[in-house]
């Protein structure tokens, strides 16, 4: 029988996009996600749609989320906008783009109590953020009872997931044992496809059995030229989440690369179905904070856009193991 792991990048407001292709997803299968994957991966905002998907939600309520609420996550554009100024009162002038408290409260309207101990047990959910004090990733799993954060809220699971550096604070954790100072995991593995793999592979599943899809937000085709960033400091590669986009980007390429490499071994016995599926769109100055209703309508028309170029691929690879 296939393990099926469902991975799920980060990339902010860009997360309508996985959102659209998920609801593609659920048509081909014709039933609920959290039915048909045995281990749900997400990172940062990848970590709110595995959270939702883990929770019941259908595909449709997750985009309703990102049209309706996205904007209380990103409440302005631009870092000299007023309403930034209670950040810059309280940090200085290099304080983060946004408060999180409409993070928080948008998380908390939708999981409410529930905590990580809740997801059920035919289902495995694995959520990535890094801790700054101790310098480790931290992986929340729901399945490990033995786990220091096997109870803390899903809703704080997320926060500490999303809390993209210059973004947002970081976020502190505090669990029975010790504080945290929790911030995105995307700095470490945006794509958390190979960190998935890894933990199937530890709970003892052959690597022929299983089968991962892997879907990203976005990959920004905006280049860098040598003649511009061989003089860049921080102000430069701190304008417009220039080092954030460079830096996730690169770390979900990486572990897509390790994931491919993985499951495409030469040693492995070939089999009737494919193990591995990356939907990787490639887009152009979309902004991983900008929640307007412009831009999240033109988000849905381009992921609307790639699924109708790759819907063959997809359809295969779902099927393809039945």
């Amino acid at each position: 029988m296939t393990y099926r792991i469902l991975s799920l990048d980060g990339g902010g407001i860009r997360g309508i996009i996985s959102a659209v292709i998920l609801a593609e997803v659920e048509r081909i299968l014709n039933q609920p996600l959290n039915q048909y994957f045995d281990l749900i991966a997400g990172t940062s905002t990848g970590s709110i749609l595995a959270s939702a998907i883990a929770t019941g939600r259908q595909s449709q309520e997750i985009i309703r989320l990102y049209r309706g609420k996205g904007a209380r996550i990103f409440p302005y554009q631009g870092r000299f906008s007023p309403r930034r100024l209670g950040l810059v009162f309280q940090y200085g002038l290099s304080a983060p783009l946004y408060p999180d408290d409409g993070l928080i409260q948008v998380l908390q309207e939708e999981f409410g109590s529930t905590r990580l101990s809740d997801i059920e047990n035919s289902l495995q959910l694995m959520i990535i953020a890094y801790d700054t004090m101790g310098r480790k990733p931290i992986v929340f799993k729901s399945w490990r009872q033995d786990q220091d954060f096997f109870t803390i809220p899903l809703w704080e699971a997320c926060v500490c997931s999303s809390s993209a550096p210059t973004y947002f604070p970081a976020h502190l954790l505090q669990t029975s044992t010790r504080q945290y100072s929790v911030i995105d995991g995307g700095v470490g593995a945006n794509n958390p496809a190979a960190a998935a793999l890894a933990e199937a592979l530890r709970l003892n599943y052959s690597i022929q059995d299983i089968s991962v899809l892997s879907i990203g937000t976005g990959s920004s085709e905006r280049p860098f030229p040598w003649n511009e960033t061989r003089g860049w400091g921080l102000a430069q590669w701190g304008w417009k989440g220039r080092l954030i986009d460079v830096l996730f980007d690169a770390s979900s390429d990486i572990h897509d690369y390790i994931t491919r490499q993985i499951l495409s071994s030469q040693d492995l016995d070939n089999r009737d179905f494919q193990r591995y599926l990356r939907l990787q769109p490639d887009i152009m100055n979309f902004e991983i904070d900008n929640a307007s209703p412009e831009n999240i309508a033109n988000l849905t028309m381009f992921a609307r856009n790639y699924i109708a170029d790759n819907q063959q691929r997809l359809k295969d690879f779902l099927t393809s193991d039945k």
